[in-house]
């Protein structure tokens, strides 16, 4: 019984975030909503700025409202405003913030912050930017039309993490001669077998973990515990380096290995140095933590190298996970931009 409290309460500190970093917050037992769900950053457009329809030589209304649903603080964030140059151009001095968590440094050059879900705030903060573009002379561009259909767009790029933690079970009696020692039935405390998760409050979520343990080369006597993790992005955006995202929202080339790039680093009963794990994606291999994700999904493995002896027996314990990554995604509206008639 004491085992289980102790190993709820690291679990509810860990949700809160690693070494405390909500000063002065209390957690509840509905401080797991916090981590659920996909959403991150989301934006939209107000219904009718930019409207649909309007006339070559006029000024264009936008508005957008930025929301922080998922768990984590975004703090500098970048946003780019993507306008047809040929056809309309941004309005200097229009952009305005309703709640001063943007810096217009110029219109290239637009960081926020916006911080996540909490017991206190359940949406996350939230902002809204405005400004204005004029339409261009239609009859210099395309003479011979009545109208052309344009987009403005808004391009988000931003770190993020993800933090995932579950109870798993470490068996070192992987012969089971010890089984009937350990309790009367037979039985064992845990079991070794996949866990299968949703989303943790971020675009970026941990879906799978498989567990095995693995004897060492040298001592047979003493058991590794593997893990197989499983990562996917199912937001609607796209993963990217963590330190690209300024890049992302720029016209500086990205390689492809910077794409869908994402750290991970894996600890093993608590959030200490000594109990991190080796994560690579190849055995042998570098332990950089990384994994480049394919298709949106990838895996990579993780092992406690320290190991247990083959005396431990079986017991349970929690595996921390924290995804550090960028995420960028883009919205856009279709404008009509109309020739005034002459006659």
């Amino acid at each position: 019984m004491k085992t289980k409290t102790i190993l709820t309460l690291a679990i509810l500190v860990f949700l809160i975030g690693c070494k405390g970093d909500k000063e002065g917050y209390s957690p509840t037992i509905t401080t797991k909503d916090i981590y659920e769900g996909k959403a991150a950053l989301e934006m939209e457009f107000f219904e009718n700025a930019p409207p649909e329809d309007i006339f070559e030589k006029s000024v264009l209304p936008i508005g957008l409202r930025l929301y922080n649903k998922g768990a984590f603080d975004i703090k500098r964030g970048f946003l780019s405003i993507g306008l047809e140059k040929d056809y309309m151009e941004l309005n200097d001095g229009s952009l305005k913030s309703i709640n001063d968590r943007v810096n217009f440094q110029d219109s290239e050059h637009i960081t926020f912050d916006l911080k996540g879900k909490t017991i206190e705030h359940p949406e996350g903060e939230q902002e809204v930017i405005t400004f204005t573009s004029s339409t261009k002379d239609l009859g210099k561009r395309d003479p011979q039309s009545q109208y052309h259909d344009s987009w403005v767009s808004i391009t988000s790029c931003y770190t993020y993490q993800t933090k995932a933690v579950e109870t798993v079970c470490i068996d070192t009696d992987v012969f089971g001669f010890k089984r009937k020692a350990e309790t009367p039935d037979g039985t064992r405390a845990c079991e070794v077998k996949p866990i299968t998760l949703s989303s943790q409050g971020a675009p970026v979520a941990v879906t799978k973990i498989e567990g095995e343990m693995v004897p060492s080369k040298d001592n047979p006597s003493l058991l590794k515990p593997r893990f197989i993790i499983t990562v996917r992005n199912i937001g609607s955006g796209e993963v990217i380096k963590e330190n690209k995202v300024e890049d992302a929202c720029s016209s500086k080339a990205i390689t492809h290995e910077e794409w869908g790039n994402i750290n991970i680093k894996a600890y093993l009963s608590t959030l200490e140095e000594e109990n991190k794990l080796d994560c690579d994606i190849e055995e042998g291999s570098k332990d950089d933590g990384t994994i480049i994700l394919k298709k949106k999904e990838d895996t990579i493995r993780c092992i406690y190298e320290e190991g247990f002896s083959d005396e431990k027996g079986v017991f349970s314990s929690p595996l921390y996970l924290i995804l550090d990554y960028g995420y960028t995604e883009t919205i856009s509206r279709e404008v009509r931009v109309k020739k005034v008639a002459t006659h």
